[in-house]
């Protein structure tokens, strides 16, 4: 195996590139269009997201699930790219089936918008299930790299259209749709996944195996994405151009946890299901310790650069960062344990935390955003995304044997990772037990 050392600081370099390049967008973006146009755009962006994580059918779980069947490994890749284009499309013209019925209700942008960016949902969910087939080959640097190259492009196209007065809502979503072409490019060009002639009969078991694992997934996005609907309908776009931007800063206290959970996840397949739960738990706890040194860092940088950087009209959106990082931080630290649930191929340990999840956000949401707006919908969706988390744990605890604390942090694990960094160690002994 590659020197996990190495592949974690290029997944943190390309993770940082490609948040740092977003970071810029988004201050393009904030200084061109105020709150109510950046919300416009948002909402016409996040119909594009919906798309992809409605209609992706969960194919990217079924690789997983699949990936420990050595002999299918190879057809699962070349099959990736195609399959990808090709449920991308329909989930796009599912899409626009859907915004026509739609249009003129909730405060949802104009069709044209909405066609924008629909238009690169095949692109995007090509990226979603080449990204995985890297990953779980143990490139992530690639799975990393393409990110990146979208997001440079992303900026650079908006720096060149505000420098020449073509920034606006329908040249960004452009912009938007765009990238996902150039990371997908990345992606192969870069070797992280091989495009070769379709198995049809085993893209019909991906297909099969997703769909049983798809109310999970969409139950997931609809929890992550489910309160900007809401609050686009019950306070308005102006709402929505705070909250995001609060949402996209508030993301940035992943870097370190997701590229760690990236470079580890092939480890979770070099075990019987009892050493994958001990490299689970081991995970769980290093995940945590890192997760709140980039909570505590996104929550003190975001208040002292808000305003400087975004203006007066964003200033609002540190109060909300504050509120969404810990939820943010239970997501990224419990992967690995649902990652290991995903191993036992039962739609009931995926969909029905998940479910239960979306209804807790769904509920909250709906009481909270017509008293305290987008602090209300901030606060609704922590508790939902701690709510999944304490589930799918209870699952892992039920099934593992592995009492709950042992998914805590203790001194020794600190003392572990801070030497582990002063003698510049490749191993952080992940697949060690407590």
């Amino acid at each position: 195996m590659a020197d996990s050392r190495l592949q974690f600081v290029r997944m943190i370099a390309a993770r940082a590139g490609a948040l740092v390049m977003g970071v810029v967008a988004s201050v393009i973006i904030a200084r061109a269009l105020p709150p109510e146009a950046r919300g416009t755009y948002y909402m016409a962006v996040t119909v594009g997201t919906a798309a992809m994580a409605l209609g992706h059918l969960s194919i990217e779980q079924a690789q997983t699930a699949l990936w420990s069947d050595k002999g299918r490994r190879a057809s699962l890749e070349g099959n990736s790219v195609p399959l990808g284009l090709t449920v991308g499309a329909g989930a796009a013209l599912a899409a626009m089936a859907a915004a026509v019925v739609f249009q003129g209700h909730g405060n949802m942008p104009d069709l044209w918008l909405l066609a924008t960016a629909c238009a690169g949902v095949p692109l995007g969910v090509g990226v979603l299930y080449s990204s995985n087939i890297a990953v779980l080959r143990d490139r992530p640097h690639v799975a990393g790299l393409a990110p990146l190259a979208g997001a440079v492009v992303q900026c650079t196209c908006l720096v060149a259209l505000g420098l020449t007065g073509h920034l606006t809502v329908h040249t960004v979503v452009v912009v938007w749709s765009v990238s996902f072409g150039v990371s997908l490019v990345v992606l192969v060009g870069r070797g992280g996944v091989t495009v070769s002639r379709p198995r049809l009969g085993l893209a019909k078991a991906t297909c099969t195996k997703g769909l049983r694992l798809h109310p999970g997934s969409a139950a997931s996005y609809l929890l992550l994405r489910s309160d900007v609907f809401l609050l686009n309908a019950l306070a308005g776009p102006r709402e929505v151009g705070i909250y995001t931007l609060a949402v996209t800063l508030a993301e940035l206290s992943r870097i370190g946890v997701d590229a760690f959970a990236q470079v580890t996840l092939p480890r979770q397949f070099d075990h019987d299901m009892e050493g994958s739960a001990a490299v689970a738990a081991r995970m769980v706890r290093l995940m945590v310790i890192l997760g709140a040194v980039s909570v505590v860092t996104t929550v003190i940088a975001v208040s002292a650069l808000i305003t400087p950087v975004y203006g007066h009209a964003y200033a609002e959106a540190a109060a909300l960062v504050a509120w969404l990082v810990p939820g943010i931080l239970l997501l990224s630290a419990g992967r690995p344990v649902a990652t290991f649930l995903l191993r036992f191929r039962s739609a009931r340990f995926v969909v029905l935390p998940s479910l239960l999840a979306l209804g807790v956000n769904i509920g909250l949401n709906t009481m909270l955003i017509p008293l305290w707006g987008a602090a209300g919908c901030a606060i609704a969706s922590t508790a939902a995304y701690a709510t999944l988390v304490v589930l799918q744990v209870a699952y892992f605890v039920r099934i593992s044997g592995i009492p709950w604390r042992h998914l805590l942090p203790t001194s020794a694990d600190t003392s572990r990772i801070t030497s582990s960094l002063r003698r510049g160690r490749g191993d952080l002994d992940v697949g060690r037990s407590r």
